[in-house]
C-alpha cells in the first residue's frame, strides 16, 4: 500500500465538507520471578546475535529500536549506527529483557537498543554485538517527514514457521518462509503484522519456535520495520498475567502509557499516517488462546490460577486509550490518515472462526466516530476486503456494519473505514473454499458456551446479511 505526498491535511479538507460521524457510548506485568544470579558467557565464544528486527519508535522519522535475541545473557550488548558514506560513528548501549517460560523453564535473553535524534527519510547501516562474538550487520530506512515523500507498505497476519519445530504442535509450512523474500520484493518502507506470529502458544516447544520464527524473518525484519499486533496465539499462558510476556519481552515498541501492558497496544505517525496497534483478546467473545498442551504441562497451572481466557482484562483501559488515540489523530491537521492493524475481525464470510461481536460492540463505534479509514486484520486465513461501512444496518441485532457504496473499485475512506482481512501470511491450514457459502453470509460470533481454565469455551455463531463484502478469495 501507498502513502501519498499531499500537501495540504486530507481530514481539514473533509471536516470542511462536513464529515459525518456516528457516536455511540460503549460500555501487568508478567508473573514474578525469584531473584536469581543470571550466569553470563565468557567473553570469548560469547554467542552472537539472532534474530535481529527494526521497530519504529513514536515517530517514525525519529525513532526507531533494533532488537535481537541471544542463546545467553551477554556482556556490554550494544548498537553501532551510522551512514553508509560515513560508517559507524555512534554507539547505542542495548537494554537486556529476560522472562522465564513457563512451560520449560528456560529463560530467554532479549536485548533492544533503542535510538532517537535520527534523520527523517534516511538510510542507516548499524551492527549488533556484544563481548566475544562478531557483529551482525544491516540497514534500516526512518520514515519521512510528514508529506514529504510517498512510501509503500505491505501487512499479514498468520504466519507459523517454516519448518517442524519439537513434536510439531503447532503449525509450520514452508509458506512461512516464501513470504518473506516476497515482502523484500516489494521493498516497503515497513511492514504491520496482524497478530499470529508464530503459535508458539500451541507448541511443545516454544522457546525454539520464537527462535525459528525471527531467523525466519530477520531476513527482512533486520533492515525494515515489522510491526506486530498480538493475536490470540501469542498469548501463551503461564507467562505473565494475561499470557503476554514472551511477546512483550521480545519486542520493543512505542510507549502506550499503561503499566502492565507495554508493546499490547501503540501507535506511531510514519508520514502523514497514524498506524494504531490493538490487540483484541481484550474485547472478544471468542475463547482463541486455549491450549491443551500447556493446560496440561505448564506446571502448577491449577494452583496458580492461569486462565488463557482473558475478555476485558484491561478493565476498560485500552478502549480509553484507543479514543484518546484517535481523538488526537483525527483532530491534528498533521495527519491524513488513521489506520488500525489487530488480529481477530469484525467482519467475515467465512464459516472458519467468523467475526466477533464483542469487536463490533467496543471499538467500531470509535472507529466510525474518529473516522478511521483502514483495519488490516487476519485471524480468518484467506484475504477479504469490505465496502467502506459505518453505522450499522437499520433494524440488526447484531451490529452488522452498513456499506456506504457498492462499487468493488472505489475505496472512498471518507465515506467509512475499509476492512482488509490478510491472514494469509503462511500459515500451513488455509480457510478451506468449502467454508465460503452460497448465497453470500456472513458469520458472527454472538456469544461462548461454558468454559474454564481447563477447557475451552465454544464459539456460538450465527450469520447474517453480508452486503460489506467487497471481495474475497
Amino acid at each position: 500500500m501507498e502513502g501519498n505526498g499531499q500537501e495540504i491535511s486530507r481530514r481539514k479538507v473533509l471536516a470542511a465538507a462536513g464529515l459525518a460521524a456516528v457516536a455511540v457510548p460503549l460500555a501487568a506485568t508478567g508473573r514474578a520471578q525469584a531473584a536469581s544470579l543470571v550466569r553470563r558467557a565468557d567473553s570469548a565464544g560469547a554467542p552472537s546475535p539472532q534474530g535481529t528486527h527494526v521497530q519504529f519508535g513514536a515517530d517514525a522519522a525519529k525513532q526507531a529500536a533494533v532488537s535481537w535475541l541471544a542463546a545467553a545473557a551477554v556482556s556490554r550488548p550494544r548498537l553501532r549506527l551510522g551512514k553508509a558514506e560515513s560508517g559507524y560513528g555512534r554507539e547505542v548501549p542495548a537494554e537486556e529483557r529476560i522472562y522465564t517460560e513457563a512451560l520449560s523453564g528456560q529463560t530467554v535473553f532479549t536485548y533492544h537498543a533503542h535510538l532517537d535524534h535520527l534523520q527523517p527519510d534516511t538510510q542507516y547501516v548499524y551492527e549488533v554485538l556484544n563481548d566475544g562474538a562478531a557483529p551482525v550487520a544491516d540497514t534500516f530506512r526512518t520514515g519521512p517527514a510528514g508529506r514529504s515523500r510517498g512510501f509503500r507498505f505491505t501487512s499479514f497476519g498468520d504466519q507459523a514457521v517454516p519448518m517442524k519445530i519439537g513434536a510439531g504442535l503447532g503449525p509450520w509450512t514452508v509458506n512461512a518462509g516464501y513470504i518473506v523474500p516476497a515482502v523484500e520484493a516489494l521493498d516497503p518502507l515497513f511492514h504491520l503484522f496482524n497478530g499470529d506470529l508464530c503459535y508458539a502458544n500451541v507448541s511443545d516447544d516454544p522457546v525454539s519456535t520464537w527462535t525459528a520464527f525471527f531467523n525466519n524473518d530477520t531476513r527482512s525484519a533486520a533492515n525494515r520495520a515489522w510491526m506486530p499486533s498480538a493475536g490470540n496465539h501469542e498469548n501463551e499462558v503461564g507467562n505473565g498475567p494475561q499470557g503476554y510476556l514472551s511477546y512483550q519481552t521480545r519486542f520493543a515498541l512505542p510507549d502506550n502509557g499503561s503499566p502492565g501492558f507495554g508493546g499490547n497496544w501503540y501507535a506511531f505517525t510514519v508520514g502523514s499516517i497514524r498506524v494504531v496497534s490493538l490487540n483484541n483478546d481484550d474485547v472478544c467473545l471468542q475463547d482463541g488462546g486455549f491450549s491443551g498442551f500447556r493446560r496440561d504441562n505448564v506446571p502448577g497451572y491449577a494452583a496458580n490460577g492461569d486462565n488463557p481466557y482473558i475478555n476485558g482484562y484491561s478493565s476498560g483501559q485500552q478502549r480509553a486509550w484507543l479514543e484518546r488515540e484517535l481523538a488526537m489523530a483525527s483532530s491534528s491537521g498533521d495527519i491524513d490518515w488513521i489506520i488500525v492493524t489487530m488480529h481477530q475481525v469484525a467482519m467475515s464470510s467465512a464459516h472458519f472462526n467468523g467475526a466477533d461481536l464483542g469487536i463490533r460492540e467496543s471499538w467500531l463505534p470509535l472507529f466510525d466516530k474518529h473516522g478511521v479509514d483502514l483495519v488490516v486484520a487476519g485471524h480468518e486465513h484467506h484475504f477479504e476486503r469490505t465496502f467502506p461501512v459505518r453505522g450499522v444496518l437499520s433494524g440488526s441485532t447484531l451490529l452488522t456494519p452498513a456499506p456506504q457504496s457498492s462499487d468493488p473499485y472505489l475505496m472512498d475512506t471518507s465515506a467509512g473505514t475499509v476492512h482488509m482481512i490478510i491472514g494469509g501470511g503462511g500459515h500451513s491450514t488455509p480457510t478451506p473454499p468449502a467454508d465460503f457459502d452460497m448465497p453470500h453470509d456472513g458469520v458472527l460470533i454472538t456469544s461462548v458456551g461454558a468454559g474454564s481454565p481447563q477447557s475451552q469455551h465454544p464459539s456460538i455463531t450465527t450469520t447474517e446479511p453480508a452486503p460489506w463484502s467487497a471481495y474475497g478469495t
